[in-house]
């Protein structure tokens, strides 16, 4: 095992580290990692970004976080994106904000939905339907309006992650396709990994493999109480009219308990009647494109026994996805479909990813418990990283804390992403 060196904070830096999960959260804090000279191993049992990081739709979803520890990750991970866009290969970083489309049924909602999001400090708007169908061409003229949210953004997720890892890579980190077995505890810490091909030793060991997650630290006597998710996807063949914004529709409001508190809310008025014959499937109404005029539809959610659960998606998924899509912006109807996937994610009980150490098992560090990953990933990779390096925080990170009844004890939930 490597030995500890001094950083520049005065604090114990470890010289090495082992991450287990090569998604969004793990390229990215082996990126952040090896840029401050740690050697960094990257641990994936597939190609690095295969998992549940690059089968969702890529949204930077400011929008949907809720005021307090969510939107707060949300916006360190915000910054550091724009930075991202930067430094690293293109992966089709669009910053031209989420439109929220809606129709008359909808207008009790809106005004107190806007001004408290505002309240919350998001830069956002109310537009008419022309200007709506300006930032959406292929809205119809039903939609009598939108919610213009300008600090959203969206991306390429596969080739986000292929992009982290690259630079990862050329800052020093070593990228090992192995599967995982068991954590390796001795004296009472986490020293290390056991893959299927043998021993892997480090001075500490980040835990950032999604659904997974739980039952590898359930093999250490860690409990990790999650729900796991199906999250499904299609995509079309390439379309004319282009646009840059990330398009939801009104059944978003319905997937967010924040929202259902707000006053006017009401089902009858946000949910199509496909989604009331279908009450086991949420969806997040998205239509977003990609550079090549592909466009992205999604996103049914399904919860699943597990993270060995199939990951393809189901009639049900996709019957939402093709019909409440297809009835309100009816331009979708003949667009032939390419292709469709899904991912499982996790789940939290309260709705708040884990970005932690763990005060039972020194050494290990956790990020996982992400279902909106893409949006809150590199402020969570930023976390962790400092973490593990005994740096300051630039957010308050107790509520991402391990240790919390959530996480621990479990906590039951309906059908929602937060």
């Amino acid at each position: 095992m490597s030995t500890t060196t001094s950083s520049s904070t005065g604090a114990n830096q470890p010289a090495s580290t082992i991450i287990v999960g090569a998604g969004i959260i793990g390229a990215a804090t082996a990126l952040f990692l090896a840029r401050e000279g740690v050697q960094v191993t990257l641990v994936d049992r597939d190609q690095a970004g295969r998992g549940a990081s690059s089968r969702n739709a890529g949204y930077i979803s400011m929008i949907t976080r809720s005021g307090g520890p969510q939107l707060e990750l949300a916006q360190l991970s915000r910054t550091l994106y724009s930075r991202l866009a930067e430094e690293l290969d293109d992966f089709e970083f669009r910053a031209n904000g989420a439109l929220v489309y809606y129709y008359e049924e909808q207008l009790p909602l809106i005004e107190g939905f806007v001004e408290r999001r505002q309240a919350d400090g998001l830069p956002m708007e109310i537009v008419d339907g022309d200007r709506a169908r300006e930032l959406c061409p292929l809205l119809p003229e039903e939609v009598i309006g939108g919610i213009h949210s300008k600090s959203d953004c969206y991306l390429h997720p596969e080739k986000f992650v292929d992009s982290l890892t690259a630079a990862a890579v050329k800052a020093g980190a070593e990228v090992v396709q192995a599967d995982v077995l068991d954590l390796v505890v001795e004296g009472g810490r986490c020293v290390g990994v056991r893959t299927e091909t043998g021993v892997r030793r480090a001075d500490t060991v980040a835990v950032t493999a999604g659904s997974w997650t739980a039952e590898l630290l359930a093999k250490a006597g860690l409990p990790f109480h999650v729900l796991h998710m199906r999250m499904q996807m299609a995509e079309t063949a390439p379309v004319e009219e282009r646009f840059g914004v990330a398009a939801y529709g009104p059944s978003l409001f319905h997937e967010y308990a924040f929202v259902r508190e707000l006053p006017g809310y009401d089902d009858d008025i946000v949910l199509h009647p496909l989604q009331h014959i279908m009450p086991e499937v949420g969806l997040l109404e998205l239509v977003c494109q990609r550079a090549d005029g592909r466009l992205w539809l999604g996103c049914p959610i399904e919860f699943v026994d597990g993270p060995d659960a199939s990951p393809n998606p189901t009639v049900a998924g996709m019957a939402q996805t093709f019909g409440v899509l297809g009835d309100h912006v009816p331009s979708l109807q003949h667009i032939p479909v390419e292709r469709t996937w899904g991912g499982i994610a996790p789940q939290t009980g309260d709705g708040l990813p884990v970005v932690s150490g763990v005060a039972a098992l020194p050494g290990l560090y956790v990020g996982s418990g992400h279902a909106y990953g893409a949006t809150v990933g590199p402020g969570s990779a930023r976390v962790l990283a400092d973490l593990v390096l005994g740096r300051p925080q630039e957010i308050d990170i107790a509520p991402f804390r391990y240790d919390r009844p959530a996480i621990t004890e479990g906590m039951a939930r309906a059908v929602s992403l937060g």
